[in-house]
C-alpha cells in the first residue's frame, strides 16, 4: 500500500512540476515575442487599415506595429549579436514593461536610448546610464561601405527569466527608423488569446488579407522545436518515473502470492464447502483492489500536497543538506501546476495495472487443487 502511494505521489509531483516549467517557459518566452508577425514587401500603405481588418477575430487579443532587426552590439572589446526591437510605451504588447528592474519604456523617447535584457547587459559588461554601440552594416554593399557605429545610452534593464534576456534589446521607433531605414516599413505583431492556435490563425489571416506581398510568421517557426522538446521530455520523464509505480505493483503481487501459499489449506477447505473458482478469484481481486484503492487515494493526497508545496519542500531539503537546487534555473521557485486530467489519467493507469496484474495470483488461487492439499 505504501509502495503504491509513493509511486502515485511521485508521478503526480513530477508531472505537475513539468507542467509548471512548461507554463513558465511559455509565459516568459511567448510573452515577449510576437505570436504572429505580418510583414509586407515594400511596407504597408496603411497599417491601421490592415489592423482593422484582422482585429475583429475573436482569437486575437491585441495588435500593434513595431520594428525588429538582428544586428550587432559592441562595447569596448566585446561584440555580440542581438535582436533590436523598435517600440514605444504605448504600443508595446509584451510582458517586458512588467519585468523592468531599472528604467521605463517612456525613457526610450528621449534620444538614442536603449533597454537591454539582463543577460545581454552582463555579457557586454554595461550598467544603466553607460553607453553601448549599435553596429549598422549596409546590407546592399556590406564590403564597400564602412559599418556605422552609433552609441546608445542604457536607460533600462529587464529580466523575464528566459533566454530572451540574453539577446533582446529595445529602442524607440524613431531611433530605429533613423539608423536602419527599414525598406519594408513597420511590421504588425499579433498577440493571441491561445498561443496554440497560432498556425491556424496565421493561415486564416492570410486568407482574409488576400495579398501575395504579405508574409505571416508564427512563433512555431522560431520556438516550436523548443516546446516540442519540452513536451517530449515531460512524456519520457513520466514514463521513467512510472517504473516506481510498476515496482510497487509487483511488490504487491509478490505479497499476495505469498499470502496464497500460506493459506492453501484454507483455500482448499473453502473449495470443499462449495466455493467456485470464480468466487475464490473475486476474494483475492477484492483484496488487491482494496489495497490498490487505498494506496492510490493516499498517493493522490500526498502528490497534490507535495505539488502545491514543492518550493517549500526543496527549501527544507536545502537547509538540511546545505545544497541549493534552484541556482541552475532562472526562477527562484519551483513552478507547479496540478492538472485534473493528468491526475485522472495516472489513477486510471494505476487501477488498470493493479487489476490486470492482480488477475495472475487470483487465478493461481482459484486453480488450487483441494484434493492434493487435503491429503
Amino acid at each position: 500500500m505504501v509502495g503504491v502511494s509513493i509511486g502515485i505521489a511521485v508521478l503526480i509531483t513530477v508531472v505537475s512540476v513539468m507542467n509548471g516549467f512548461e507554463d513558465e517557459l511559455r509565459k516568459r518566452i511567448l510573452g515577449v515575442i510576437p505570436h504572429i508577425v505580418l510583414e509586407k514587401k515594400g511596407g504597408f500603405i496603411s497599417s491601421k487599415d490592415t489592423i482593422e481588418k484582422i482585429a475583429s477575430d475573436s482569437r486575437i487579443s491585441s495588435v500593434s506595429t513595431f520594428f525588429s532587426k538582428e544586428t550587432i552590439l559592441n562595447s569596448e572589446n566585446i561584440t555580440t549579436g542581438a535582436v533590436i526591437k523598435g517600440t514605444d510605451g504605448k504600443s508595446e504588447l509584451s510582458i517586458i514593461p512588467d519585468f523592468l528592474s531599472v528604467g521605463s519604456l517612456l525613457n526610450l523617447e528621449n534620444g538614442n536610448n536603449i533597454i537591454l535584457g539582463e543577460g545581454l547587459a552582463l555579457e557586454l559588461g554595461k550598467f544603466p546610464n553607460e553607453f553601448v554601440n549599435i553596429v549598422v552594416i549596409d546590407e546592399e554593399n556590406p564590403l564597400e561601405e564602412m559599418p556605422k557605429i552609433i552609441p546608445f545610452k542604457i536607460v533600462g534593464i529587464f529580466s523575464v527569466g528566459s533566454e530572451i534576456d540574453q539577446k533582446y534589446a529595445l529602442i524607440s521607433k524613431t531611433s530605429f527608423k533613423s539608423i536602419f531605414n527599414p525598406k519594408n516599413g513597420e511590421k504588425i505583431e499579433i498577440k493571441l488569446n491561445d498561443v496554440l492556435q497560432a498556425s491556424q490563425t496565421r493561415r486564416d489571416i492570410l486568407m482574409k488579407l488576400k495579398s501575395d506581398q504579405i508574409s505571416a510568421i508564427s512563433w512555431n517557426r522560431s520556438y516550436g522545436g523548443l516546446f516540442r522538446a519540452v513536451q517530449l521530455e515531460k512524456v519520457m520523464i513520466s514514463l521513467l518515473i512510472s517504473l516506481i509505480l510498476l515496482v510497487a505493483i509487483f511488490s504487491l503481487l509478490i505479497s499476495i502470492n505469498n499470502l496464497i501459499r500460506a493459506n492453501e489449506k484454507e483455500i482448499a477447505i473453502l473449495r470443499t464447502f462449495g466455493y467456485s473458482k470464480t468466487e475464490i478469484q473475486l476474494i483475492f481481486i477484492q483484496l488487491i483492489g482494496i489495497i490498490g484503492a487505498i494506496g492510490i487515494f493516499l498517493g493522490n493526497l500526498m502528490g497534490i500536497f507535495l505539488s502545491l508545496n514543492i518550493t517549500e519542500f526543496f527549501n527544507f531539503l536545502s537547509q538540511i543538506f546545505g545544497i541549493t537546487v534552484l541556482d541552475v534555473y532562472y526562477l527562484e521557485y519551483f513552478p507547479s501546476l496540478v492538472h485534473f486530467e493528468d491526475v485522472v489519467i495516472i489513477n486510471l493507469v494505476a487501477i488498470f495495472l493493479i487489476i490486470s496484474f492482480g488477475i495472475i495470483p487470483a487465478n493461481k488461487a482459484a486453480n488450487t487443487n483441494p484434493v492434493s492439499i487435503i491429503k
